[in-house]
């Protein structure tokens, strides 16, 4: 488990690794190398796909920007709910959520090397998967006595009858990895793997609230049901998503 003597680990070595890119750039501005190349790449992981855009500010440093789309996937399940005194059960839809922009740097150490590290960072939508129900509720819920259970969680409806809960994280993300392969190189195309890790933070389960319009967290203390507090649990301890990443480049210029 990760406390926030980890985070603040994590955050000093990405600044590390970032310090060291620009002090290499820095040193290498009169390589005639800099930005005189641009490439542009398809990449398939566990972010998702996506498409970037790179080039080289030295033969030592690439920056890569673009963005990733993880494929929307979903599935229902049955969950119960109260009104009026009466159980009730209804189908709850969960779909996910996943898009983000990266900016991101390659530093080589060596002028004609494959390996590098990276340093950068994601951001994009903090909902990672929202959930709710395929058909409306009809009727009035008692906010904190009527409504759709999450254990002993209570999530009331809205004035359409849809009741609604997201699972949230940091909406930027730095990242640290390292990889093999030039985004840029002197081969018009070539291929690039990387492997590293998101720092998202503490995923948390939010339920919207129609009484004020605002969202309130869910915690694991606050149900009473074994196996949903045990996988809320589990779920805010996840505070780092891996990365891997399989890129293809073409260089145009």
């Amino acid at each position: 488990m990760f406390n926030s003597q980890n985070s603040f680990a994590m955050r000093k070595v990405l600044f590390m690794i970032l310090a060291g890119i620009m002090a290499v750039g820095a040193n290498a501005q009169e390589d005639k190398y800099v930005f005189n190349h641009l490439a542009i790449g398809a990449e398939v992981g566990t972010t998702g796909i996506g498409l970037e855009l790179a080039t080289p500010l030295t033969h030592y440093v690439t920056f890569r920007t673009g963005f990733t789309v993880m494929p929307s996937f979903s599935f229902k399940d049955d969950v119960n709910y109260t009104l009026d005194g009466n159980r009730n059960e209804v189908k709850m839809k969960a779909t996910t959520n996943i898009a983000d922009f990266k900016l991101l740097a390659d530093l080589y150490p060596f002028k004609n090397c494959s390996f590098h590290l990276t340093g950068g960072f994601y951001a994009g939508r903090p909902n990672l998967m929202e959930l709710k129900n395929t058909e409306p509720i009809i009727g009035n819920m008692i906010p904190g006595i009527d409504g759709i259970a999450i254990g002993d969680a209570m999530v009331t409806t809205d004035a359409n009858g849809i009741a609604r809960a997201n699972l949230k994280v940091n909406s930027f993300k730095p990242y640290v990895g390292l990889g093999f392969g030039r985004a840029v190189s002197k081969h018009r195309v070539n291929v690039a793997f990387d492997m590293g890790i998101q720092f998202w933070g503490s995923p948390k389960v939010e339920a919207f609230s129609p009484e004020d319009g605002t969202w309130q967290r869910v915690h694991a203390s606050d149900v009473n049901d074994d196996d949903i507090n045990k996988a809320l649990d589990k779920i805010s301890k996840w505070k780092i998503y891996p990365v891997l990443s399989l890129r293809v480049y073409c260089r145009i210029l």
